[in-house]
């Protein structure tokens, strides 16, 4: 066995012909970007890619193949170069009766797979070359596609306020799944979340968490991602691990502290700013103002539905690891973020293995003491909400300062 890093949730802005795939992401996010920015500065193993549904991403696919630069791995996924695994999915919003849409990842072994998904999409969905379309089926009717084509789906980013599974379309997963609720091997935790927050809900109590980072931006990719225990990096070994199957399994969970995420707290659009009471916060406390006017914070939104007071973790429930990307580490500047990947080979490595002195020397004292600070979890932290991320609070940049991403629309479209 061997511990694999692994983000499952990553998007393509581009295709080989230049079109538009998924809207809100970056025009930089071409799937050679994806590759290399896993391979030269994430150190990543495996990567869910979630737009290869679309038309011109799976024929990006095909021309890949036959030059050689893909190789498809008999127990399914897509090898580049022996050193990252792809695999080959679709992000899809489903819709139900109610009027509640949320959004569903889908994973396929093999090209054929994806490609006999595609098809049968394409009845529901209009434009097949742009990602995360709304299909007009309920969840139910969209995993029965993706199971009935060789498939596994998992709820995307499920507690963010607009288009997810318990922010928008149920309180129970079981009124949205029935019995397709046995069939969920797993849930993405998303931004703002985190498991203790997950575990205060019962019925995920069999499900498997995953920490991935929803890129729409080659910077993005990793910010959140998972360790993930199998014998190899392809689907087969996946699937047995989303399932726990065999010693397979996720063993930690990396990602943003909830309170850096951009929808943590409720936060008023009217005021402009975010509550400060006590959770739940389901309507401001100053103006009154909720629907339209109020985002509702994750944080608020399970406390709300929760059906225990205390978080309760099964025993196979890894740990979770906060860690605060390096795009958010004060004074940290672009050509200091180069030094130290060119160092240490990945921003893995700086934020969890760097050694403090070797670190000292290329960037300063200061930004030393704050990547160590995160790494153990001290940094200060001001909590975000209604679209906006939280910050490290108190530390005022020394020089230049890093973006923290490309601009993003306030509501959460992915």
């Amino acid at each position: 066995m061997k511990d694999f890093f692994v983000d499952l949730h990553v998007h393509i802005g581009r295709n080989g012909q230049g079109r538009p795939v998924k809207i809100t992401a970056s025009e930089r996010l071409t799937f050679a970007a994806v590759i290399r920015e896993c391979l030269v500065r994430k150190g990543l193993d495996m990567v869910g890619i979630v737009d290869c549904a679309c038309t011109g991403v799976l024929q990006d696919m095909r021309v890949l193949i036959d030059q050689g630069e893909l190789m498809e791995l008999p127990e399914g996924g897509l090898r580049h170069r022996d050193r990252v695994t792809v695999v080959a999915g679709a992000e899809v919003e489903a819709v139900e009766e109610s009027g509640g849409v949320s959004h569903h990842l889908c994973f396929f072994p093999y090209l054929r797979n994806l490609a006999e998904f595609s098809k049968v999409m394409s009845r529901y969905i209009t434009n097949m070359e742009l990602s995360s379309q709304r299909c007009g089926l309920p969840a139910r009717e969209l995993q029965a596609v993706t199971l009935s084509t060789g498939g596994i789906l998992l709820p995307a980013h499920a507690f963010t306020p607009h288009k997810s599974a318990y922010g928008n379309a149920c309180q129970r997963l079981g009124d949205l799944f029935g019995p397709g609720l046995q069939e969920l091997p797993a849930l993405e935790l998303g931004l703002s979340a985190d498991t203790a927050l997950a575990d205060h809900l019962a019925e995920l109590e069999g499900l498997t968490y995953l920490s991935n980072s929803d890129a729409h931006s080659p910077e993005r990719i990793g910010r959140e991602y998972n360790v993930i225990r199998m014998h190899a990096a392809n689907f087969r070994e996946l699937a047995l691990a989303l399932h726990r199957t065999a010693g397979r399994g996720v063993v930690a969970n990396y990602g943003l502290d909830p309170r850096l995420g951009r929808y943590h707290r409720s936060y008023c659009l009217a005021c402009q700013a975010p509550v400060q009471v006590p959770p739940p916060a389901l309507a401001c406390p100053a103006c009154g103002a909720t629907d339209k006017d109020f985002v509702r914070g994750v944080l608020d939104r399970v406390l709300s539905i929760a059906d225990r007071d205390a978080p309760h973790s099964p025993p196979h429930r890894p740990p979770y690891h906060y860690q605060v990307p390096l795009a958010f580490v004060p004074g940290l500047t672009r050509a200091g973020l180069d030094r130290l990947l060119q160092r240490f080979g990945s921003e893995m490595a700086v934020l969890h293995q760097a050694r403090s002195e070797e670190m000292q020397a290329l960037v300063g004292r200061p930004v030393t003491r704050s990547i160590m600070l995160a790494r153990e979890g001290r940094l200060p932290l001001q909590t975000g909400g209604g679209g906006h991320y939280g910050r490290v609070a108190n530390r005022p940049p020394t020089g230049e300062q890093l973006p923290l991403f490309p601009a993003e629309p306030a509501q959460e479209l992915s």
